[in-house]
């Protein structure tokens, strides 16, 4: 008999771990016995980083670990990536969650088309596993290491392990709880002092994001305008570069960039008004850059945020409802009626599209009145929005002409760099002449170098696998591997080989060695 306390929560363990402790404890021999009895679910649903079925699983224990919502927030990794997701899209997150089936939830935060994959495998420490055994008498996955992009351990400032089970290339899913025989070294070597104090911040912010909670919101806008406010005056480019190269060399940071101009083309992604979800490890690498610490750029928006809310302005005494007015002071005169011919000429000065400002200094009356008489006069209204979009537009043309005279040779795309509000104003209200616009500009120069070579690529991949080969088995001769095997030697491979058009030498090396 196992005693109750076998089955509490430990400390900062995550919602998977606790599920595969139970199906241990269970003694059931088949992962699909365990998913049937906490989430009425095949286990061909179940996933380990982002779970489905949580509304079923506290229905089926009665509450027994918490509600679904406190177990998201505490127990997986999805706080990570909350804080720069509208409210909204949150809660349809967490609607999937809670429900039997998960969807596309890993593409609608961005997982997909983010840069650093959609996979997120098991990763322990040995350190804590060794402390773990002679504490309680188990190890188990702690939620420190499974954020995406956690490399080394926070507080061993070691490198993880990786569990080779749960990937997509290892065939069938099972709970399973870290051990000798189900994790793998990363085979990263040495690492240095520069390299690990890069990775241990990263793996603090990561903790940081999530402590938030899912209560926790950034506003996208206003996040964007603090990047581009706290970018160093000179060589802002180079400065990533010099932040990001020592992370090139660890999973999942290998396609970040490597050059002046992808470095350039990251931090005009950043600082613009976003037009997609942004995958939260390019806040933390931007954020580690620029601020150091969470905290640090928490405190910064905190304060812009306060800084731009607007706030409601009241008078310096209000006499209350009902109060007799001060002695010797008469209370607030009522307003006049205006004369017909006063009123005529305001009206026509308000068809013709004159600001309300310039109206308010002409004829000496306050803005309340000038909306008053707009409101009660809808064909003077009407034609009042005509006449100022009509001005808009016509200074905003102008700003763009300018614009263009200043650069001649700027493509659009770089005119659109140069005047960011100035752009997204035309191309919101004046749409059809921006387009025509546009056709007369250069076209931005794209040489075959900004091309993907597909035949480097291949031949880097090769080298990769037959290096990886010869270190663990000395030699590729006799050898006959499993595909599962051989994807686990490279964390990245699996993913690559997802184009079926490319990587064609790479495939014939691995078909050869599953022959032999």
């Amino acid at each position: 008999m196992c005693s109750p306390g076998a089955y509490a929560w430990l400390p900062e363990e995550s919602f998977f771990s606790l599920c595969s402790r139970l199906h241990f404890l269970s003694g059931h021999l088949h992962p699909g016995a365990t998913s049937r009895l906490l989430f009425s679910l095949s286990e061909r649903c179940i996933k380990h980083d982002l779970p489905c079925g949580l509304d079923a699983f506290e229905r089926n224990t009665a509450g027994r670990w918490g509600g679904a919502i406190s177990i998201i927030e505490h127990r997986t990794i999805f706080p990570v990536f909350s804080p720069f997701r509208s409210h909204s899209s949150i809660a349809e997150s967490l609607a999937q969650m809670t429900s039997p089936v998960v969807g596309s939830l890993k593409y609608q935060l961005g997982l997909v088309c983010g840069g650093f994959g959609a996979d997120h495998p098991l990763r322990a420490c040995r350190s804590w596993m060794m402390r773990d055994l002679d504490l309680y008498g188990v190890s188990y996955w702690h939620m420190a290491h499974q954020y995406p992009g956690v490399v080394v351990c926070p507080e061993h400032r070691e490198v993880l392990c990786e569990c080779f089970q749960n990937r997509r290339w290892s065939g069938r899913f099972t709970w399973t709880l870290p051990g000798a025989g189900t994790l793998r070294d990363m085979g990263y070597g040495e690492i240095n002092a520069v390299e690990q104090e890069r990775l241990v911040q990263l793996a603090a912010a990561c903790g940081d994001l999530r402590s938030m909670g899912l209560a926790k919101h950034f506003h996208p806008i206003v996040v964007a305008q603090i990047y581009r406010q706290c970018l160093p005056a000179e060589n802002a480019a180079l400065s990533l570069l010099a932040h990001i190269s020592p992370l090139r060399r660890f999973h999942p940071y290998g396609e970040q960039p490597s050059t002046y101009a992808a470095a350039a083309s990251f931090i005009s992604q950043m600082v613009r008004s976003p037009r997609r979800h942004i995958h939260p490890l390019k806040h933390l690498i931007m954020i580690t850059w620029l601020f150091g610490e969470v905290s640090l750029f928490a405190r910064c928006y905190e304060s812009r945020f306060t800084q731009h809310e607007p706030l409601p302005v009241f008078p310096a005494s209000t006499p209350t409802a009902g109060a007799p007015a001060p002695a010797g002071k008469r209370g607030h005169p009522r307003p006049k009626r205006l004369k017909l011919e006063f009123k005529t000429l305001v009206l026509n000065r308000l068809a013709e599209g004159a600001a309300k400002d310039n109206i308010c200094r002409e004829f000496k009356l306050n803005i309340s009145t000038v909306n008053k008489l707009l409101r009660a006069e809808p064909c003077i209204q009407a034609s009042w929005t005509a006449g100022r979009m009509a001005l808009d537009k016509a200074d905003h043309r102008l700003r763009w002409v300018e614009l263009q005279e200043r650069f001649p040779s700027h493509s659009l795309t770089e005119l659109r760099c140069e005047c960011q509000s100035l752009y997204i104003w035309l191309y919101r209200n004046d749409r059809e002449w921006l387009n025509a616009q546009a056709c007369e500009l250069p076209k931005p120069t794209r040489g075959r170098a900004l091309r993907v070579d597909w035949e480097t690529r291949d031949d880097e991949l090769l080298c990769e696998l037959e290096a990886e080969i010869a270190r663990r088995f000395g030699s590729d001769l006799n050898l006959c591997l499993k595909q599962s095997q051989i994807f686990s030697l490279i964390p990245r491979l699996a993913q690559r080989l997802e184009r079926r058009d490319r990587y064609p030498r790479t495939r014939a090396y691995m078909k050869l060695l599953s022959i032999r």
